[in-house]
């Protein structure tokens, strides 16, 4: 191949091309500006942002962790404890520290799952049961749900149609997927051996994590239920709103002193930071730790041991009732009641002290310890006796002749009646409709009964001998008004009888600590327009006098009464609280501006205050006044309410009608004795007072009889009375729904209280054949008293033959002599 025509040494000439060269330089500007973006990022990394990153990066390291304080103790007046924490354990899951990977993350589920025993998911076994159930049901209940803005698998679940499953694994990780770093309780109440196997398997299981978290005991159980309550999960949001310290898994009080007194019982929550590393697990403290501070211990006025004892005093006095047939006075058809409802409560008269409050139906708190049972709660929630109620403090009944108290006191008070007057009480009057005075057949008559099915006539009749009696027409005719045959008597009314009502506490709210306190009704005439749209009238006002018509009370209220006549005239504040104390033991008040101080004894007897937190408090700012006994035990103070517009004369003329109550001849005699003869003395007031509510009208209690038309009611069983008459000590109601006559079942139920309280006497049993309760001696002190008689039979023996041979030798010198 030929060369020729190349010049291999000459260099190459280069030519230049514009567009390229343009393009470099293009290149060039871009990438010297995202060096120069890079740059300002950084500088706005470092900068600007840097501490916002480095606190998100230490939420990835570091976690703030909530410190529970240890709940308030809950002791009774002697300081045996009503409601304490018992050691449990939490097994919880934080989802941040869950595996990504969703099939390691089952993993760790059905792991967690076969270890506590709580499902994975529910999904299957909940679609079994949709299946299962009638779909129109279901169709129907699921329209009502979304009709009124309810969940529908919980509207189905109440109804009974579809149960609702417990919440499963994934229900709960679901529930808490929003906060990613906040423990979500999988089961509560774990025994410390599984508490601990599942903490050494943690490290296998990242995101799961045991919490110890303390659960309430109760260790007097139901027969304190009403008083102490029972815990239960957070109840809604609202509960979560900032600044009211709850989290989540907290549990709060439910009913009774845990939720009337969760601000004092809670305490306040500390605070710390940790260091985690990847699988959530603690490894160091970051900082200062907030300590938390400890709930308030409650020490109460209730005496547990009494509270018990009068339990099994109500349940006796029940169970008599139950078993005793009943013969209606028109059919004489025997059934036996439905007795299920009963109420005593045992109050200091001069303080407000509640020493004992028994309820049944009851319930077991302890059942509520770690979670809520929907079952055993749906079955108290739906008892047409409502268990969960209080019913001493809720319960609203027509107090019956028991308000005949009330109705003496202020018809003395306002001098309707002086007590020596004597009113004819014959069996019957008939009063004239006032808007049609001249027609007899629209009177109406008003009978007194001897009894419950007998009518009776009670003579000439005085304020002592109508309270002793419980007379009926006496009580009409000074509580309404009379104006026939010569006999007048102007009667309190309806405006008088309002008046002495509420001054002895019926139908207000009188304070105590607990909660669903109810006011009873003590109506006017402008209640009854606004309410019934009629007009009052005689006839009213003579239902009232005697405690029925629209008269209601609570059984409280009705001890509160007979406490104002047993310490002239004052209604305190029922407490059940006696004083509080912290971790400590020192006592610890409510100021007047809100804060609670800590209180302590020097040695000179003088007083020092700190604020919780221990900072001191200028004595200055101290307002509430704080004694301490001989013993060194906080003073109640007692919180009067009111003081009742009647002289001590008058309340000591209503005093005396009681104690004839009691006595030979009194109502209160009937069926039971008291305690004449062991020197304690008694006062009280019988009551059996007809009704027609819900549950009567539901089991057909009431009902109209062709028989002189006349409706026939089923009765309440009332009696209230203190003791000792001469110094008076405690006030004691008794009630018994559908219990009849006041003389024979809810006087036994006081009696026995008493007999409790005091330590006097001997228990009485119910004799169903002489229908009557009857002293049982034990047969030790029968032996004991039968040789005491002995001992003073031969005594009196000897003295007699002593006697009688030396009368003999008197009349032998008599004889002999000359």
């Amino acid at each position: 191949m030929s060369l020729k025509g190349w010049d291999l040494d000459k260099p190459e000439e280069v030519i230049e091309d514009p567009a390229q060269h343009s393009r470099l330089h293009f290149f060039r500007i871009i990438i010297a500006s995202a060096l120069v973006l890079l740059l300002v990022r950084v500088y706005l990394l470092q900068q600007e942002e840097g501490q916002e990153l480095v606190a998100l990066g230490n939420d990835n390291q570091f976690a703030v962790l909530s410190i529970d304080p240890p709940r308030g103790v809950i002791f009774d007046r002697n300081g045996l404890p009503l409601a304490v924490n018992k050691p449990s354990f939490d097994v919880t899951i934080t989802p941040a520290f869950l595996p990504d990977d969703e099939a390691e993350r089952m993993r760790v589920f059905e792991r967690l799952s076969a270890m506590t025993g709580v499902p994975v998911t529910n999904t299957l076994q909940q679609r079994a049961l949709i299946e299962q159930a009638d779909p129109e049901l279901v169709e129907t209940y699921t329209r009502l749900a979304e009709l009124y803005g309810a969940v529908p698998e919980e509207t189905l679940d109440e109804a009974g149609v579809i149960p609702l499953l417990p919440k499963s694994i994934m229900d709960i990780y679901q529930e808490y997927s929003f906060a990613q770093y906040l423990p979500a309780v999988i089961t509560s109440g774990v025994p410390i051996t599984l508490a601990y196997q599942i903490t050494q398997e943690s490290i296998f299981m990242p995101g799961v994590q045991v919490i110890p978290k303390p659960v309430r005991n109760y260790p007097t159980g139901e027969y304190t239920s009403h008083i102490v309550g029972f815990m239960g999960p957070i109840p809604n949001e609202s509960w979560l709103e900032e600044g009211r310290g709850y989290d989540r898994d907290d549990r709060v009080g439910w009913s009774g002193l845990e939720v009337s007194m969760e601000d004092e019982l809670r305490g306040e929550k500390g605070q710390r930071t940790i260091e985690v590393d990847w699988t959530g697990r603690e490894l160091r403290s970051i900082g200062d730790t907030i300590e938390p501070l400890p709930g308030l211990n409650l020490h109460l006025s209730l005496d547990a041991e009494l509270q018990q004892e009068v339990y099994e005093i109500l349940e006796k006095v029940m169970e008599a009732r139950r078993i005793t047939p009943m013969t209606d006075f028109y059919t004489g058809r025997t059934t036996l009641p439905e007795i299920e409802q009963g109420v005593i409560v045992a109050i200091k008269v001069d303080t407000g002290e509640i020493v004992a409050m028994v309820n049944i139906p009851t319930f077991d708190n302890n059942r509520f310890s770690t979670e809520v049972p929907v079952d055993y709660y749906l079955g108290l929630a739906r008892n047409d006796y409502e268990p969960l109620l209080n019913h001493a403090i809720a319960g609203q009944y027509p107090p019956g002749s028991i308000f005949k108290i009330i109705t003496a006191s202020g018809a003395l008070a306002d001098g309707v009646i002086s007590p020596f007057r004597e009113l004819n009480a014959p069996g019957t009057i008939r009063i004239p409709n006032r808007f049609a005075p001249n027609d007899p057949g629209r009177s109406q008559e008003f009978v007194c009964w001897v009894s419950k099915t007998l009518r009776g006539s009670h003579g000439m009749v005085n304020m002592f001998m109508g309270l002793a009696q419980s007379c009926d027409i006496y009580f009409y005719k000074i509580g309404g008004g009379f104006n026939q045959d010569g006999e007048i008597v102007n009667g309190l009314g309806i405006d008088g009888l309002h008046k002495y009502g509420v001054q002895f506490g019926v139908g207000i709210i009188q304070g105590i600590e607990l909660p669903a306190e109810a006011p009873g009704n003590m109506p006017t005439a402008q209640w009854k327009a606004l309410n019934y749209g009629e007009p009052w009238s005689t006839g009213d006002d003579y239902n009232a006098a005697i405690g029925q018509g629209y008269v209601l009370a609570t059984p409280m209220q009705m001890a509160q009464m007979a406490a104002i006549i047993a310490n002239g005239g004052y209604l305190y504040r029922p407490r059940i609280v006696h004083h509080m104390t912290d971790q400590d033991g020192n006592l610890v008040v409510e100021n007047g501006d809100g804060r609670y101080l800590v209180v302590f004894r020097e040695p000179d007897g003088s007083l020092r205050f700190e604020d919780r937190r221990g900072n001191p408090v200028d004595p200055a700012e101290v307002t509430v006044n704080v004694e301490f006994d001989a013993n060194g035990q906080p003073v109640l103070q007692p919180d009067v309410l009111n003081v009742v517009d009647v002289s001590p004369q008058d309340l000591d003329v209503v005093a005396q009608g009681m104690r004839m109550v009691n006595q030979e001849g009194g109502t209160g005699t009937g069926y039971v004795s008291w305690f004449d003869d062991y020197g304690l003395t008694t006062a009280g007031k019988t009551g059996t007072a007809e009704f027609c509510d819900n549950i009567a009208i539901k089991r057909g209690f009431c009902r109209w009889e062709d028989i002189e038309a006349r409706r026939i009611l089923p009765t309440h069983s009332w009696y209230v009375g203190y003791a000792p008459y001469e110094d008076p000590e405690i006030a004691v109601v008794g009630f018994i729904y559908n219990g009849d006559e006041g003389s024979q079942f809810a006087a036994a139920a006081v009696r026995e209280t008493m007999r409790a309280y005091f330590d006097v006497g001997y228990p009485v049993e119910w004799n169903l054949l002489e229908r009557r309760w009857v002293e049982v001696i034990p047969p030790e002190v029968q032996q004991e008293l039968l040789e005491n008689l002995n001992e003073a039979d031969a005594e009196e023996g000897a003295d007699a033959g002593v006697e009688g041979l030396e009368e003999g030798v008197e009349e032998g010198e008599q004889t002999d002599s000359p």
